[in-house]
């Protein structure tokens, strides 16, 4: 079976065009603040990701903690239990996801997976934007034919719940989420870090099993629920 494949040197470039804007926001602060989630809004929902573990895991957590450490303000930083590479955001953010919810994006999931073999991601570089910092990471085209058939199935049903998640589009990238601001002050230990590790070489991950998880953050940790673990 021959799947589109990914293009790396866009993706590459892209990464380079965000790193850029964002080193500036983080040294002088005019960075992009995401306070906590209320319900109803279009991000932090269910979703379906990677989890990060084992000794690629403890890589990426490294260096979550280093970024925390060169922290002035007050942020979302993630903890080892919550790294994590999004497949695909389904939902915007709700109190209490409905169980009908659950069962319909379970079974989206279920048949977009028939045929597929294992994905999987490189991760290379730290970097970020104007919103967050995170690890840059290459998806192969077997990760990418997921999303867009997710993308494909949602079209006759649209968002069950709140508007939000990553609606038609689908995801090109693989990144690892490592921090989201919360205050608004200039982070200049933080850039001078991340910037020297643009090139650090973090190892990927190969699965075939993908959580579906909801978020239940604060103002320090994104505090990730799973509700159920896929396997194929």
């Amino acid at each position: 079976m021959s799947f589109v494949q990914p293009d790396l040197p866009a993706l590459r470039a892209n990464y380079e065009v965000q790193w850029a804007e964002g080193k500036a926001a983080f040294t002088d602060g005019t960075f992009q603040v995401d306070p906590v989630p209320r319900d109803g809004v279009p991000r932090f929902g269910l979703s379906f990701v990677v989890r990060a573990e084992g000794p690629f895991a403890d890589r990426i957590a490294a260096e979550s903690e280093a970024i925390a450490a060169r922290c002035r303000g007050t942020h979302l930083n993630y903890r080892p239990e919550d790294l994590h590479s999004t497949v695909r955001s389904v939902e915007g953010y709700q109190d209490t996801v409905p169980q009908a919810q659950i069962d319909h994006y379970l079974g989206q999931f279920k048949q977009a997976v028939e045929g597929l073999g294992p994905i999987e991601a490189r991760f290379e570089g730290l970097g970020g934007s104007r919103g967050g910092l995170y690890v840059r990471g290459y998806p192969n085209a077997t990760l990418l034919e997921l999303r867009r058939r997710l993308r494909d199935a949602r079209v006759p049903f649209g968002n069950l719940g709140p508007a939000g998640g990553d609606g038609d589009r689908y995801r090109d990238n693989a990144h690892v989420s490592l921090l989201v601001p919360r205050t608004a002050v200039p982070e200049p230990e933080v850039a001078a870090y991340v910037d020297a590790r643009t090139t650090a070489d973090f190892g990927s991950f190969t699965c075939a099993e993908v959580s579906l998880v909801v978020w239940r953050p604060d103002l320090r940790a994104a505090n990730i629920e799973e509700i159920d673990r896929i396997s194929w």
